[in-house]
């Protein structure tokens, strides 16, 4: 580790993460709303995206990176992405005309629509597994940000103002005069009118210790933290790697990375 960046870990305000705030006057306006309501956004914006196109888009991307090649691996890369490996069952066992027959139907006005493609059924999985992942994957965003900013974590972190995005009718109100509020009271160095949000009481079991940095081997990724690692070598996804490498030492995969190779990684 350099010495400018062992000095900012150790300045008042830091943690094993980095150093203290660069700024003072830095806040955090956090746009949120109830989880029913995130629920219908999230899959309404599904819905639109293969209105607007999706199953064309991903099919070119089907034919150009996927097609030409014997094996796939959808854990890696590009292919791990949420809204392409959804749909990978439906891809091959379908051809673009396919597609077109689909699109017509679902974007055809509800009283327009002939009989139901055979394909459908098979597309319907496909939406309702993405709507399920991508709802999955808005949950660990609002944990990440209780993690990171509202955690008792020991270091230092802007405020955080939530305001509320549920009933879009009272934005002006409700989000757009907030906002600006804040903001204007920050610049001006002033108590802010709007409460930010507490600090968690509960605070996670060695998290204002030293954060050690781990290496997975098998998985090619680098947690900073015993709990993210703990939270890696439990899950299926590195058990699923960790029986597919062979030839190393499972050990040296599942072990802190020393001094050395955390220089490198800095």
């Amino acid at each position: 580790m350099s010495q400018e960046l062992a000095e900012q870990r150790a300045a008042p305000g830091s943690c094993g993460l980095g150093g203290p705030l660069r700024y003072r006057n830095v806040v955090i306006i956090w746009l949120r709303c109830d989880q029913e309501t995130l629920n219908r956004r999230l899959d309404a914006r599904v819905d639109s995206m293969v209105a607007q196109g999706l199953l064309p888009e991903i099919r070119t991307f089907h034919e150009v990176y996927v097609k030409p090649y014997s094996t796939c691996e959808y854990h890696r890369g590009i292919l791990q992405s949420i809204g392409f490996k959804e749909f990978a069952k439906y891809l091959e066992r379908n051809g673009p005309e396919k597609d077109r027959e689909l699109l017509e139907y679902l974007t055809a006005p509800q009283h327009e629509r002939g009989p139901k493609p055979d394909s459908l059924a098979q597309l319907e999985d496909c939406l309702d597994y993405l709507k399920l992942v991508t709802r999955r994957y808005a949950r660990r965003q609002l944990q990440w940000i209780r993690n990171r900013f509202l955690g008792d974590t020991g270091r230092e972190v802007p405020a955080i103002y939530a305001l509320d995005t549920s009933d879009i009718s009272c934005w002006q109100s409700q989000v757009s005069d907030k906002a600006v509020a804040i903001i204007d009271a920050a610049l001006s160095e002033q108590p802010s009118p709007v409460a930010c949000e507490p600090k968690s009481e509960c605070e996670r079991p060695g998290a204002k210790q030293k954060e050690r940095t781990f290496r997975c081997e098998s998985c090619r990724r680098v947690f900073v933290g015993e709990h993210q690692w703990q939270i890696h070598v439990r899950s299926k996804k590195h058990r699923k790697m960790l029986k597919q490498s062979t030839g190393a030492d499972r050990t040296q995969r599942e072990s802190p990375v020393e001094k050395g190779a955390e220089r490198e990684l800095v």
